[in-house]
């Protein structure tokens, strides 16, 4: 059983290739039944890469995407993939629609996968993302754009001063010495091509 990677895509270019590729996907989730037997529905990225020509099973596409929608002169939606985002589907897409450029930002929780090919922050600005669980057992997760704001945020949040990562680091240590279920964790989103 695969750890679940959750993506979100924001994809632009010129505004036919984004109609004709929002249309296409629209029809595939609309069927009744999949366009290729599969067990994720007709929603499966692999029905995707089959009605763009290509063979599903040279490409990476274990997983579907969910909430499309055409927004303005952008596409988005989410995807639900295995152990890391399924971009290789959308390198197929790309190669169907070559104006296309799409943004991202994955998190798969379980191998630590935080990453963004968002370099400039146009779609994704949130660089950071804090998850915690304190002694008490209250559950907190807050994403930032900087990584002053967590600091702040840890403050006004949590009543602790902090002022680098290893001070966040030090609150694991000895929240985890409290309780055994108790964590402080800060992920930093990789910048990835």
């Amino acid at each position: 059983m695969p750890n679940w990677c959750s993506t979100a895509y924001v994809v632009e270019g010129d505004a036919k290739e984004i109609k004709s590729l929002y249309g296409l996907m629209k029809r595939l989730q609309d069927r009744k039944k999949p366009a290729v037997k599969n067990d994720f529905g007709t929603t499966w990225l692999g029905c995707l890469v089959n009605a763009l020509g290509k063979d599903w099973k040279a490409v990476s596409c274990r997983g579907s995407w969910s909430g499309l929608k055409l927004d303005g002169d952008v596409l988005k939606f989410n995807t639900e993939t295995a152990w890391a985002p399924c971009n290789e589907t959308f390198e197929a897409v790309r190669e169907k629609y070559p104006s296309l450029r799409y943004y991202f930002i994955a998190e798969e929780p379980g191998l630590e996968v935080y990453e963004t090919n968002d370099e400039c922050g146009v779609y994704f600005k949130d660089r950071y993302y804090l998850d915690a669980c304190t002694p008490d057992g209250d559950y907190l997760s807050e994403y930032f754009e900087k990584l002053e704001d967590v600091f702040k945020w840890i403050e006004v949040e949590l009543g602790k001063t902090v002022m680098t990562e290893e001070d966040i680091a030090d609150i694991d240590i000895q929240w985890s010495t409290e309780c055994e279920d108790a964590f402080c964790y800060l992920h930093e989103f990789e910048i990835v091509d």
